[in-house]
């Protein structure tokens, strides 16, 4: 194995850098459907998730002849409810488009650094969570040749990061309450609730009755329009810490109005699918929260140009959450731990909403009786080690590539 290089400048410069002294040679690719499930099903104004299929992503390298593998994971979801890729389409574009360009350039040469890799988006303009994808896989080669982790590339330091939960739309108060009330029991201190049309002010008033100082926000996933101002700007009274993403991603000009008529903070998500969208939404008036989903934004590169942005210009940002497996979730915390903030993100331990568990360990908690609190992981790679076993019990769709002569996928 290589010894590690020294990283120098902030976390954009250090990502870039990464695999600047790589000697890994790249073998194979391999992609998969792995079929989960949610523990709650999470209902919200578009749609209802029970099922969480994820695809992932493993390269089989040599560093030096020593074998070495590494993994990513793709955000999409089952269906196109909230972004233009869903878990077939992503599949498909890192099976037929991406994994093959990346062998392709790998076969003489040796594994591009982060910053080359970015060259890869401009053949999939489209596909940001498949790019996503698959510059975590060659982040976790380079990482795991090395023997060091995410969290020590970008010299995060070993505070703790505040984790919040999500709930989904109930039927009734009572069993809003029950989920809210276990949580806050959990000792969660952020909640965010999904709400949309006729379903909004009732569930707010109730849990801000039970809860008068929670961290409480609320998540609209785009099912309102304009003509809504007046309505969501009542909202006020409850005093919540953002209103997320109330109207149609491109509406950014009614994101604007709202943000001018209303107290609460106007908080954009779907809206935000680069850098250059978030500057342009807070240059607007759109926004004065940003939540940072790395996929979505086009990956880790792209997330922490956007973390950076946030903080040169004290902008609050908050971690989201794609219903990842703890692989994913712990890149999330260390990014959560560049960014500073002091916002509860979307980082519960994976096993609080997914099953089963496909890591070791998933996320690290602060204090095993509270899951508010989560820590970067330390262990060689982007994430924890997925258990082989369990994912090939789940997985029900694998496509295998390979190039250079050498280890591939059960052959070490």
């Amino acid at each position: 194995m290589t010894d590690l290089p020294v990283a120098t400048g902030d976390p954009v410069e250090r990502w870039a850098r990464l695999g600047a002294d790589s000697a890994v040679t790249l073998h194979a690719v391999e992609v998969r459907v792995v079929d989960l499930e949610l523990v709650d099903p999470v209902r919200t104004s578009r749609s209802e998730h029970r099922r969480r299929p994820v695809v992932l992503v493993r390269l089989a390298g040599t560093d030096r002849g020593v074998p070495v593998q590494g993994w990513g994971e793709c955000a999409a979801l089952v269906d196109r409810t909230y972004d233009a890729e869903d878990v077939d389409n992503s599949f498909a574009i890192l099976a037929e488009t991406l994994g093959p360009a990346l062998l392709s350039s790998a076969s003489a040469a040796p594994l591009p650094t982060l910053a080359a890799f970015g060259a890869f988006r401009s053949q999939v303009p489209d596909s940001p969570l498949a790019f996503a994808a698959l510059e975590m896989a060659v982040a976790d080669l380079h990482l795991r040749s090395m023997g060091t982790s995410f969290a020590d590339w970008l010299e995060v330091g070993p505070e703790p990061v505040p984790a919040g939960a999500v709930v989904g739309e109930f039927p009734d108060a009572t069993g809003l309450l029950a989920r809210v009330n276990a949580l806050v029991d959990q000792g969660y201190r952020r909640v965010k609730m999904k709400i949309g049309r006729g379903a909004d002010a009732e569930p707010i008033a109730a849990v801000r009755k039970s809860h008068p100082s929670l961290f409480l926000q609320a998540d609209a996933n785009e099912d309102y329009q304009e003509a809504d101002v007046d309505h969501l700007s009542s909202l006020d009274r409850f005093e919540l810490a953002c209103l997320e993403q109330p109207f149609p991603r491109e509406d950014l000009a009614a994101h604007a109005r709202l943000a001018e008529r209303a107290a609460t903070p106007i908080c954009l998500d779907e809206s935000l699918d680069s850098p250059a969208s978030v500057a342009r939404a807070l240059e607007m008036g759109a926004c004065s929260v940003v939540c940072v989903k790395p996929a979505r934004l086009g990956g880790i590169g792209a997330a922490l140009q956007v973390v950076g942005q946030c903080r040169a210009s004290s902008v609050p940002l908050w971690m989201g959450g794609m219903f990842e497996t703890g692989f994913a979730r712990a890149v999330n915390v260390v990014v959560g731990a560049v960014s500073g903030t002091d916002w509860p993100g979307d980082l519960s331990p994976a096993a609080s909403y997914l099953a089963p568990e496909l890591t070791a360990n998933g996320v690290q908690v602060v204090d095993q009786e509270s899951p508010a609190r989560v820590v970067p992981g330390r262990a060689p790679g982007m994430g924890p080690t997925f258990d082989e076993a369990a994912v090939d019990r789940r997985t029900s769709r694998v496509v295998r590539l390979e190039a250079a002569p050498g280890p591939g996928f059960g052959r070490g």
